[in-house]
């Protein structure tokens, strides 16, 4: 899917919130997807939600079946998915899927490029990923590390 055809079928609320109804072929059904999103400068799709939608929309037959095993249950249902502009800091692409596991119970699984990582149990993403920041720190060269221990020695 394109950003332009995701961007179309998207509908924005007061509450910087996007709803989409997307076809999944291979549940062979329909599932919503909301987007959580700050509005600036307007309402608008990441590089890296569209992946998440994608990865979602690409996911193998056998990924979905995993979530059998995820939650331990052999009922459930796929209710929608959550995409946050927010995670768009970590390296790889998140989606949150809502499950409803009967009893009125609904789980969070977490998605990362397209594979099913976890039960959300209200951890922060940030003890589960590492941030795009964290990915290009700063290593210093050959040279100025023998020049830093010179420096270092001569005091």
């Amino acid at each position: 899917m394109t950003k332009k055809e995701l961007s179309i079928n998207t509908k924005w609320d007061e509450f910087e919130i996007g709803t989409c109804r997307l076809f999944v072929s291979v549940l062979n059904q329909y599932l919503t997807v909301l987007f959580f999103q700050d509005h600036k400068p307007r309402p608008t799709i990441s590089n890296k939600m569209l992946q998440g939608v994608n990865d979602i929309l690409d996911m193998d037959i056998n990924e979905f079946d995993r979530i059998g095993e995820i939650l331990g249950v052999e009922s459930y249902k796929i209710k929608e998915i959550h995409i946050d502009q927010d995670n768009d800091v970590y390296v790889g692409s998140y989606a949150e899927v809502i499950v409803s596991t009967g009893s009125n119970v609904q789980v969070t699984i977490i998605v990362k490029d397209g594979k099913f990582l976890c039960v959300n149990d209200g951890t922060y993403f940030d003890n589960l990923v590492e941030r795009e920041e964290e990915k290009k720190k700063y290593v210093p060269t050959k040279e100025e590390r023998e020049h830093l221990i010179s420096k270092l020695l001569s005091s």
